[in-house]
């Protein structure tokens, strides 16, 4: 199938590496399906692209995943590919004084959706013959940075959890994941905190990758792009770093 007819439906597309990879999945011709929870910026992107449809709702919500796949069908017939990309982090803090709040709003965010998604819409793609998951990680699975712990221990969840399905709904689905290091994205300022040592921690930060320079989502769009295309179709179960040389 080219890639222009695909089918996409993207999580936290209004902003950030979302935002990016619904802009470039349209560029192509793609329809695109994208969720999130800033209706403003989402109602405003749809109404100026035709390729896309905004669906605002909460992603740890069997519901909302429903009605994604339900729009997908009601309009084009099928859905393709997932790219499961919203996600958040917290202030970087340690352990002890990280509130349990804080703790099951960052797994519940950044894992159930991976689950809520195969659930609603694998069955679907078994159907067609075919289908794409792209899970958005982070290099914190294998590099992981102090004052994270449990952000990073989501995202490796989100990993292995994209690696077993791979196996399980090989040949006919595929599942991989993009680990993208720190991005310019709204996610940027709950990394480095907000308070006079935020611009140091940036430029550490920077300084760290190889390439000495963050994250751009135009950078994980690509990714994205690929994985969603045939080029990538013996490819599966596999994480595309796309970090500077961070995991070097």
């Amino acid at each position: 199938m080219a890639l222009e007819t695909r089918v996409v439906i993207v999580t936290g597309g209004a902003n950030g590496f979302g935002a990016a990879i619904v802009d470039r999945f349209s560029k192509e011709g793609c329809k695109v399906i994208f969720i999130d929870i800033n209706k403003i910026d989402g109602e405003a992107r749809a109404a100026a692209d035709p390729n896309l449809r905004f669906l605002f709702g909460d992603i740890t919500l069997r519901d909302t995943w429903e009605a994604a796949l339900a729009l997908a069908q009601k309009e084009n017939g099928r859905i393709n590919v997932v790219i499961n990309n919203a996600g958040i982090t917290h202030e970087p803090s340690p352990v002890h004084t990280i509130g349990m709040d804080i703790y099951e709003r960052v797994f519940s965010i950044n894992l159930k959706p991976i689950f809520l998604s195969a659930q609603v819409i694998a069955p679907i793609m078994l159907e067609q013959g075919h289908g794409i998951f792209i899970n958005i990680t982070s290099t914190g699975c294998t590099r992981p940075r102090a004052g994270f712990a449990f952000y990073n221990a989501s995202k490796a969840a989100v990993s292995i959890a994209s690696k077993t399905m791979a196996l399980e709904y090989a040949p006919t689905i595929r599942f991989n994941c993009i680990a993208p290091a720190v991005g310019n994205t709204t996610m940027l300022q709950r990394s480095i905190g907000n308070d006079e040592n935020s611009a140091a921690r940036l430029h550490t930060l920077s300084d760290s990758l190889p390439m000495k320079r963050i994250t751009e989502p135009s950078d994980i769009a690509n990714a994205a792009w690929y994985l969603g295309s045939d080029q990538s179709s013996f490819v599966t179960g596999t994480t595309l770093e796309v970090d500077g040389g961070r995991g070097v």
